[in-house]
């Protein structure tokens, strides 16, 4: 194995809640967007 298959296995096996995370923090913007577009932009604006 390379690197790179140590680091895929690392992903897989120990982190798999990052894909899920990401999309739990893309639907709170989705909806944030939505809701509150001015709130939205002012953080994404401070950030």
């Amino acid at each position: 194995m390379t690197t790179l298959d140590y680091a895929q296995v690392f992903e897989n096996e120990y982190r798999p809640g990052r894909r899920i995370r990401r999309a739990v923090a893309r639907v709170i913007w989705a909806g944030l967007f939505i809701l509150r577009p001015g709130v939205a932009l002012d953080i994404l604006h401070d950030r």
